[in-house]
C-alpha cells in the first residue's frame, strides 16, 4: 500500500512539473509576444 502511494504521489509530482514547464513557455511566449506589440505600437 505504501509503495502504491510513493508511485502516486511520484507521478502527481512528475505531472505537475510537466504543468510547471508548459506554463512557463506559454508565459515566456506572452511575454515575448507583448513585447512585440510594443515595439511595434511604441514607435
Amino acid at each position: 500500500m505504501l509503495a502504491r502511494c510513493n508511485a502516486m504521489s511520484k507521478e502527481v509530482l512528475e505531472i505537475s512539473v510537466l504543468v510547471d514547464e508548459k506554463f512557463d513557455v506559454k508565459f515566456d511566449l506572452a511575454e515575448g509576444f507583448l513585447g512585440f506589440l510594443f515595439r511595434i505600437f511604441g514607435n
